[in-house]
């Protein structure tokens, strides 16, 4: 007979986050809640044994097998590795699937969110943007919708920055179909996150539930074009709500795709974004010559490092260490 697999503890929790964030008759506020008093959901599991009738451990294993099958990997809230960012929002996602990398803990992340119908000008300054951030160790998000969230993947692409599209459904299908092929380029720099299950029917609740994920992953949101209604601004005011920076790029008052940048700056829910320079000023991140500047200092070995601050002290002090060694 072969010897019968034992799953970690590690994995142990994931199959029950799994199975929790099925668990229906529970609000997601409620599980939320759950979670950060028990600890986990194994916990929360072998505290409810004599009902664990209820708890949809198949259709959990099921999702297990199609996740291993498919090399997504799967995070579970409150394990070490998930998503720093989103441990510090109100509500984040109970288990976050990602395809590609998964190194989105960077130093930086920004979002970059917009309107389907976009005019000309947005290629420029999105382009301009990220040729004014390439030299931090920065990633980008976006929803991977059309217009300014798939230019923002596709020039994060051009300049080699990593990209992560956030999903409205689960990783057994790309919509819009016409991404499928920049999804797929994304995997080799970024990747693919949802929240979202195989099998997902997308639901319109689903896409603000998308971008508070955007929001939540990004130390800054910034919105290139928008009308006053849309998901970016909803993406915006959540971004705001997780006390995260905004801003949003000024246009011409009298047209409709600029209306909710003016709207977000006026009501100071966005900073007006002028330039990389201006946005990296905002957010105290270190400019090109800063980086520059410091990769060019030499690294000091123990022995200077003492000798440089013996030369602070008094002579006194000098003579008593110079004695002592």
């Amino acid at each position: 007979m072969g010897d019968v697999y034992t799953m970690t503890n590690k994995e142990e929790n994931l199959l029950h986050t799994i199975a929790f964030s099925m668990l229906e008759g529970v609000s997601e506020k409620q599980k939320l809640i759950m979670l950060r008093h028990y600890g986990s959901a194994t916990n929360i599991y072998h505290l409810y044994k004599k009902n664990n009738s209820l708890w949809p451990s198949h259709a959990a294993e099921d999702e297990i097998n199609f996740i291993t099958k498919h090399n997504i990997d799967c995070f579970a809230y409150l394990d070490n590795d998930y998503p720093n960012r989103l441990n510090n929002i109100s509500d984040p996602p109970l288990a976050l699937y990602t395809k590609g990398s998964t190194k989105f803990n960077l130093p930086q992340l920004i979002s970059i969110v917009g309107t389907r119908q976009h005019t000309y000008q947005v290629n420029k300054v999105i382009q301009e943007l990220l040729e004014g951030l390439q030299h931090l160790k920065m990633g980008v998000i976006s929803g991977m919708a059309l217009g300014i969230d798939g230019i923002a993947h596709a020039l994060s692409l051009n300049n080699k920055i990593p990209t992560w599209g956030v999903l409205a459904h689960g990783l057994d299908t790309i919509y819009p179909n016409v991404h499928r092929r920049l999804a797929i380029n994304m995997l080799s720099n970024g990747g693919l996150i949802t929240e979202c299950r195989q099998k997902t029917i997308t639901m319109p609740y689903q896409f603000p539930k998308r971008n508070r994920i955007v929001a939540g992953m990004s130390d800054a949101t910034i919105v290139i074009e928008s009308a006053v209604e849309g998901g970016s601004m909803i993406t915006a005011k959540l971004a705001r709500g997780y006390d995260r920076e905004v801003f949003a790029v000024p246009g011409k008052i009298h047209d409709a795709k600029s209306k909710g940048c003016l709207w977000l700056i006026k009501n100071n829910i966005a900073t007006l974004y002028h330039d990389p320079i201006h946005l990296l000023e905002n957010m105290n991140w270190p400019g090109q010559n800063k980086i520059a500047q410091d990769e060019a200092l030499p690294i000091m070995s123990d022995d200077l490092k003492i000798q440089s601050l013996l030369l602070t002290l008094p002579p006194i002090l000098q003579s008593i260490y110079l004695l002592i060694q």
